[in-house]
């Protein structure tokens, strides 16, 4: 697979996690609560991931006890970003739970120095300077009511930024000849079983799966477990942690269009303008990177 390709589908992972939010406010609306959505989503997630993995057994014996668990603790890392994020949402604006969750953007990056002692360079800093400033235009912070805002929240909603910047810096150490299947059946696995200690599947006998959630976590599940895990699983490693934090910053603008057009919401000028600075930083993110990579090359 060639560069080019594994940006594509660290994108595509990204922009599922974006299109999240105006399916999980339609299952809201359809009489669901949190608890019901979020723990069956999670559970049918795991369900398909396993009845794709199941078909390549072979792969589970190329699991060494090192993967396994850096596999079971990308699961924890992703529940830990779910769980923060949500319960912020309650002391927060949502336009400043958004702002908070993506400082993953230079969480990655000093993650990266930290262990690579590498110094982000000026194509690095000019895009993170461009995704930042974007997020918050495009959340319209400045329209936020701040009178909800809380200590508690806030720092929730900066726990959720660093278990997020973990899970995708660390996803580029995953083992690539496993199948992309496999690993993200064992990370769904952790993760739902990491979700049922504080969304416990009430969902199982409650009668709600009759009255119509198996859909909705069917879709949910889908977008936010099936579809990252299995991508940024083929994507990361071959693209690496700090690149795909700024990457998966396209997750923010897929929302806002994504509200807009299945949920009606309006999209004000800033919004836009917000979304063009985030495009604008991934695309200085790796056209530089190419740009030194060719010079490397021709050395």
């Amino acid at each position: 697979m060639n560069r080019w390709m594994a940006v594509l589908f660290v994108l595509i992972g990204g922009a599922s996690y974006g299109l999240i939010s105006p399916i999980v406010k339609m299952a809201y609306e359809a009489g669901f609560t949190p608890s019901d959505v979020t723990s069956s989503q999670y559970v049918m997630a795991t369900v398909v991931l396993w009845l794709f993995a199941l078909t390549r057994l072979s792969h589970f014996r190329r699991l060494t006890l090192r993967s396994l668990g850096l596999l079971i603790g990308l699961g924890l890392l992703s529940t830990g970003t779910s769980v923060f994020y949500y319960v912020s949402l309650s002391d927060l604006p949502a336009s400043l739970g958004i702002v908070l969750l993506f400082q993953f953007a230079w969480v990655v990056m000093l993650i990266d120095y930290l262990v690579t002692r590498t110094k982000p360079t000026p194509a690095k800093w000019t895009a993170l300077a461009l995704v930042l400033i974007g997020t918050v235009c495009a959340v319209d912070l400045f329209a936020a009511d701040w009178s909800e805002v809380s200590a508690t929240g806030l720092i929730l909603g900066f726990l959720s930024s660093i278990t997020y910047s973990l899970f995708l810096y660390f996803y580029s150490y995953v083992k690539t000849d496993v199948s992309p299947w496999v690993n993200a059946s064992v990370i769904g696995t952790a993760s739902t079983v990491a979700v049922f200690f504080v969304f416990p599947p009430t969902f199982l006998w409650n009668g709600a799966l009759g009255e119509g959630l198996w859909i909705w976590a069917l879709i949910i599940g889908a977008l936010g477990q099936v579809i990252p895990q299995v991508f940024f699983n083929i994507g990361i490693p071959k693209v690496g942690g700090a690149l795909a934090g700024v990457l998966g910053s396209i997750e923010l603008p897929v929302a806002v269009v994504a509200a807009a057009l299945i949920l009606g919401e309006a999209v004000f000028p800033v919004q836009w303008a917000g979304i063009l600075l985030i495009l604008l930083g991934i695309a200085v993110s790796e056209i530089k990177l190419r740009s030194r990579r060719r010079e490397a090359e021709a050395r």
